[in-house]
């Protein structure tokens, strides 16, 4: 037997848990040494189970620690490639971004005119977004 000393967080519903796993079938309490003596055979077989579960949560915070490594990484890659989103271009050069997208050049021309905002890739995004919803 295996003797083991308790405290008294310990309650029934915890020994009817230990029980419902099926590891152990008789537990002997005493209470004035506040002690408990289980089989030696089921204690180990409790142990090795507990072992079991141990490791497989750990292998599954060390995966999910590594799936946020990678979104971590791909958020910052995301997120520096629009901050350099912002970067000024040419007037030249986003006329031909917009006819590149499709766009006709009468309908350039009139984006571009009377302009007073600057060129950006994040002002070409809008305005293809926005073309895209007039359409």
């Amino acid at each position: 037997m295996k003797l083991i000393k308790y405290s008294e967080k310990i309650t029934i519903e915890n020994i009817e848990n230990l029980y419902k796993t099926g590891y152990i079938s008789e537990i002997i309490f005493d209470a004035d040494s506040k002690t408990m003596n289980i089989k030696e055979a089921e204690y180990f077989e409790v142990e090795k189970a507990i072992k079991k579960l141990s490791d497989s949560i750990k292998l599954v915070i060390d995966t999910v620690c590594k799936f946020r490594k990678k979104m971590l990484e791909a958020l910052n890659s995301i997120f520096l490639k629009l901050c350099n989103s912002n970067k000024k271009i040419t007037k030249k050069k986003f006329m031909k971004l917009l006819q590149s997208a499709g766009i006709q050049r009468n309908t350039i021309n009139e984006i571009v005119k009377n302009n007073k905002e600057p060129y950006t890739y994040v002002r070409y995004y809008k305005t293809l977004i926005n073309f895209q919803k007039i359409k």
